[in-house]
């Protein structure tokens, strides 16, 4: 109870006056609320029988549905689709299960693609706060998942992922239980004491650390496969959002069949690169060889202290995913206090927001 109320309190209140630290901090508590949201939610009007899933969403509210279609590499009986965009592609139909999802309920892209949905028959789920979305889902008598207000998007992961990945278990497209959420929650709880919070100093902080080493360079992270890609792409997301700052991400083997020619010219600009290999402890032997030659090939160009392995931590996949994103959040706060900037505002989408609802939707 001591340290809850410690944390409520703002322990960055010049540099983070919004308390992102907070929301990165109860992480593990609200996937465990989210679990719990997943698992009221009445799946009466859903069926076994979809022919696909299509996840809608942008930004923040879209990462959620990647993260699931790479869990759900192994295991997923039906192709699910991500889309980021104002339309849908041909083929969904009534036999489409359509989940959009918008945190603030109002992403003009989700309400457009959800109202197409509809319109073509699909089996729409929604997932948001309020806004426009929820009223919709009530006025077609759709189900809804809402979740609580008042974070930003990127900071409502849980929220956004965790109740939709219990509604599809309960489906059968795939199998998380409530005992393998609170085993992740505890793993990441213990990550956070042990390595993470800012009470922990940074010769044992593994996220301040990095920040350090990312401090007026440019980030490269490479993950280790296609499917802990998109980790390689939440942690470029977290360092564009929460720390003002450019960042690139690949996944092999893929990169080794384009970008691994770029750092061929050696040019200048590459080394003031800093590049972290995201590593899964159960990376397949083909993907160890390739990571080891891309080492040593980019050893030869920038410094060797600018090379930084994370390894995912855990058993399940579940709490290996959860784990990299975690110590990448963590990265991106701490970068953000060392550049001096405010992690929650991001002016530029509010301002294109502005601009976009002045010149009519």
């Amino acid at each position: 109870m001591e340290r809850e109320n410690l944390i409520e309190k703002n322990i960055f209140p010049y540099r983070d006056p919004s308390g992102m630290y907070t929301r990165i901090y109860n992480f593990p508590k609200q996937i465990l609320e989210a679990w719990d949201i997943g698992e009221k939610v009445d799946i009466s009007s859903l069926n076994r029988s979809y022919s696909n899933i299509v996840v809608v969403g942008m930004g923040g509210s879209a990462i959620g549905g990647d993260i699931i279609k790479s869990l759900g590499y192994n295991e997923l009986p039906i192709p699910l689709l991500v889309i980021r965009d104002y339309n849908l592609p041909k083929f969904v139909n009534e036999n489409t299960l359509l989940i959009a999802v918008s945190y603030s309920g109002d992403t003009e892209e989700s309400l457009n693609i959800c109202e197409e949905g509809l319109d073509r028959k699909a089996k729409v789920i929604v997932i948001g706060s309020g806004g426009k979305l929820i009223e919709l889902a009530r006025e077609k008598k759709i189900t809804s998942i809402v979740i609580p207000n008042g974070f930003q998007p990127r900071a409502a992961l849980g929220y956004t992922f965790i109740p939709l990945l219990s509604v599809l278990s309960r489906l059968g497209f795939l199998h998380i239980n409530g005992v393998e959420i609170k085993n992740a929650s505890s793993l990441l709880e213990k990550l956070r004491e042990e390595e993470l919070k800012d009470e922990v100093p940074k010769e044992g902080n593994i996220s301040k650390k990095i920040a350090d080493k990312l401090y007026r360079h440019l980030p490269i992270i490479y993950a280790p496969n296609e499917y802990f890609g998109v980790i390689a792409y939440r942690w470029k997301c977290q360092i564009n959002e929460n720390s003002k700052a450019f960042s690139v991400w690949n996944n092999f083997p893929e990169l080794n069949h384009n970008e691994i020619i770029g750092w061929e010219g050696r040019d200048e600009i590459l080394k003031q690169n800093v590049v972290i290999f995201l590593r899964d402890t159960k990376e397949i032997d083909r993907i160890k060889l390739r990571i080891r030659y891309m080492k040593d090939f980019i050893s030869s160009i920038i410094e060797e202290d600018n090379i930084i392995e994370v390894w995912s931590r855990g058993e399940t996949l579940l709490e290996r995913f959860l784990s990299l994103i975690y110590i990448g959040d963590f990265v991106s706060f701490y970068l953000a206090i060392k550049r001096g900037v405010d992690p929650t505002p991001v002016k530029s989408i509010s301002g294109l927001k502005e601009f976009l609802g002045r010149e009519g939707r």
